[in-house]
C-alpha cells in the first residue's frame, strides 16, 4: 500500500466497485474528495472488474458491493486478501445479510455501510478509515526504525556476548550460542594479541587508541579475508584482543599451525609496517566447544607473559621468550585473564565492590598448584593489563602510584597471601582515587537510601530526612539519586510500600486495612489508589 500524506503532493487512492451506474454517479458527486484528501483511481461494474482495477492502481480504500453479476463483492475480497492485499475494504450494500457480516469480519472489511448512504456518514466513515491507516503507516515506519536500530546496533551487542565467550564468562552457554550464531561443527583456536607499549602510543590520547586499535581491526580483516578464513575478532581489555579462527571439525593442531604461524607473522608485520605498532601474538589448542574458548584464550596469553625484572615506572614492558618460561609455569586452570576482565569490569561498574570475592577464588585456583606460581611475572601482567585498560577511561595508574616502585613490590611478593594483599592494595587506591572516588561516594549514598528504605517502609520517610542522613543536600540528592537508579526518591519509597504490600496480600494473613497499617498508610481509600496505579489492580482484585 502506498502511503500518502494529506496536505501534500500524493492523495489517497479510492476504487469504488457496484453495478449500479447510479450508485457509482452518487457516490463520485456525495464523497468530498479535496477535503479529505483522497482521489477516485477508478470504478468496477463487477468483482472481476473490480479485481483488475485494484490490482492495477492499488487503492488505498476499497468501497464495494456485495451481490454483483459474474463475481460477487464477497468473493472478490476473498481472493484479494489471498493475493494479500492490505487495503482497506468498505462495504456499501443495501442487504443486511447476518451469514454476509460474518464473512466480512473474517476478511478483516474495515465498515459495512447501509444503502444509500448520506454525505456526512460516507466522509465520516471515509475520515476514520484514513485515520486508521495513518496510524498504520505510522506504526510500520517505526518498526522500520525498530528493525534499522536493531541491525544497526546488533554487531555491538554479538560482540559483547561473544566476550563473554571467549573470555568464560557468560552466564547462559545455550544463550550465548544462538545470540553468536556459534556453529557446532566447526572447530576453533584463538590467538592473543597484545600491543607493545612503545613510545609510539605510550601517550596517545583516547581517541588515538581507539584509531589504532580500529586500524589493526581492518588489517587483520583485509589479510584473513584474504585468506578465505572465518573468524572472529574480540576487543578484550586495553591493548589486548582475541582473534578467533575457524577451522572444520575435528582439525588437527600438527596440520594447521604452521598456516596459522603465517598468517599470525602476516598480521605482525602489516601491522608494524603500516602502523608502526609492534604487536605480539600467541595461539593457544584447538576445542570444538565454545564453552572451552577461554582455555584457548588462556593458552594464547601465557607466552605473552611480561618479565617483570624490567618493568618501568612509564608502563613500557620487554616480554620474554616462550622457550625462556614454559606455558606450564602458569596454571591454566586459574584463567588470569579471565579474573582480570572480570576485575576491570567491576571496578568500571562498581568500583570493586566485588573484587574481594574475586581476588578469593582467583587465589583459590592458584593455590591448587603443588608449586607457587612465579608471582612476580603475574603481577607483571595484572599491572600492564590494567594499566593499558584503565587508560582507556583516562585514569593513568603512573599518576596514582607515582610514589610506588612496582618492580621492587613485586620483587618482595613470594607467597599466595603476600600476592593476594598486593592485589587487594592496588584496586583498593584504583577504586578510592579521584575521578571515580566522588561517583564511588554517591552509589555508596544510594546503596545506603535503598537499604534504609527496605528497612523503614513502615515509616514516614522523607528527603530531607535521607538527605541528613548521607550528608547531601536534598536537591543534589535527588538528581543523583534519579540520575543512578532512573526513579524518583518518593517513586522508590512508594514501589517498595507496595511491592511489601502486596507480599503481605498475598500471603492471607492480614485484613486489608492491616496491610496499609503495616506499610505505613492510615488511609486506606488513598493507600487503595496507590496500589491500584503501581500494579493496575486494587488490593481486593489480588485475592480474587
Amino acid at each position: 500500500m502506498t502511503p500518502v500524506f494529506i496536505g501534500g503532493n500524493e492523495m489517497w487512492k479510492v476504487a469504488i466497485i457496484d453495478d449500479d451506474r447510479q450508485v457509482l454517479k452518487g457516490m463520485k458527486q456525495v464523497i468530498p474528495w479535496e477535503e479529505i484528501g483522497a482521489e477516485l483511481v477508478g470504478e468496477g461494474l463487477n468483482g472481476e472488474r473490480g479485481l483488475e482495477l485494484i490490482r492495477e492502481k492499488k487503492p488505498d480504500i476499497v468501497i464495494t458491493d456485495i451481490y454483483m453479476p459474474v463475481m460477487g463483492g464477497m468473493k472478490m475480497i476473498e481472493t484479494l486478501r489471498n493475493e494479500s492485499f492490505e487495503g482497506k475494504i468498505l462495504i456499501h450494500s443495501g442487504y443486511a445479510d447476518f451469514e454476509v457480516a460474518r464473512q466480512a469480519l473474517r476478511l478483516q472489511v474495515e465498515d459495512y455501510l447501509s444503502k444509500p448512504v448520506s454525505r456526512n456518514t460516507i466522509t465520516e466513515v471515509l475520515l476514520r478509515t484514513i485515520s486508521y491507516i495513518e496510524l498504520e503507516n505510522q506504526s510500520k515506519i517505526e518498526q522500520e526504525k525498530l528493525r534499522d536500530q536493531i541491525d544497526e546496533y546488533e554487531p555491538f551487542v554479538r560482540k559483547e556476548q561473544l566476550k563473554t565467550v571467549v573470555t568464560g564468562t557468560a552466564s547462559n552457554w545455550n544463550e550465548m550460542t544462538l545470540l553468536c550464531n556459534m556453529r557446532e561443527d566447526q572447530s576453533h583456536i584463538v590467538l592473543g594479541l597484545e600491543i607493545l607499549r612503545t613510545s609510539r602510543i605510550s601517550d596517545v590520547r583516547t581517541q588515538d587508541r581507539l584509531l589504532f586499535r580500529f586500524a589493526i581491526k581492518n588489517i587483520m580483516k583485509e589479510i584473513l579475508q584474504a585468506e578465505k578464513r572465518s573468524y572472529d575478532y574480540v576487543e578484550l581489555h586495553g591493548y589486548h584482543a582475541a582473534l578467533i579462527l575457524h577451522f572444520e571439525k575435528n582439525a588437527v593442531y600438527s596440520e594447521h599451525i604452521d598456516h596459522i604461524r603465517t598468517i599470525a607473522k602476516k598480521i605482525i608485520e602489516c601491522v608494524q609496517a603500516y602502523l608502526d605498532i609492534t604487536i605480539r601474538i600467541g595461539i593457544g589448542r584447538f576445542t570444538e566447544n565454545w564453552s572451552n574458548l577461554s582455555d584457548s584464550l588462556e593458552e594464547a596469553f601465557q607466552p605473552l607473559v611480561p618479565d617483570a625484572r624490567v618493568l618501568q615506572s612509564t608502563g613500557v614492558f620487554e616480554y620474554v621468550n616462550t622457550e625462556r618460561f614454559p606455558a606450564s609455569h602458569i596454571q591454566t586452570t586459574a584463567k588470569p585473564i579471565k579474573f582480570y576482565q572480570q576485575i576491570i569490569e567491576d571496578i568500571k561498574t562498581t568500583q570493586g565492590k566485588n573484587a574481594e570475592k574475586m581476588i578469593e577464588s582467583y587465589m583459590a585456583t592458584l593455590r591448587v598448584s603443588a608449586t607457587p606460581p612465579p608471582f612476580s611475572l603475574l603481577g607483571a601482567q595484572f599491572w600492564a593489563i590494567f594499566s593499558f585498560a584503565l587508560a582507556d577511561e583516562d585514569i593513568r595508574l603512573t599518576e596514582i602510584f607515582q610514589d610506588h616502585s612496582m618492580e621492587s613490590e613485586l620483587n618482595k611478593v613470594n607467597t599466595f597471601d603476600q600476592y593476594a594483599a598486593w592485589l587487594h592494595s592496588i584496586i583498593q587506591r584504583i577504586c578510592t582515587n579521584q575521578p571515580w572516588q566522588e561517583s564511588f561516594k554517591h552509589k555508596m549514598a544510594i546503596d545506603f537510601i535503598k537499604q534504609y528504605v527496605r528497612e523503614n517502609y513502615a515509616n514516614d520517610i522523607t528527603i530531607a530526612e535521607l538527605a541528613d542522613k548521607v550528608y547531601i543536600s536534598r536537591n543534589y540528592l535527588s538528581q543523583i539519586f534519579k540520575n543512578a537508579t532512573g526513579e524518583t526518591i518518593n517513586n522508590y519509597i512508594i514501589s517498595v510500600k507496595m511491592e511489601e504490600a502486596k507480599r503481605l496480600i498475598l500471603e492471607r494473613k492480614y485484613r486489608i486495612y492491616e496491610v496499609a497499617n503495616k506499610v505505613g498508610y492510615n488511609n486506606i481509600p488513598y493507600f487503595s489508589t496507590t496500589f491500584r496505579k503501581h500494579f493496575g489492580i486494587t488490593p481486593a482484585e489480588l485475592l480474587t
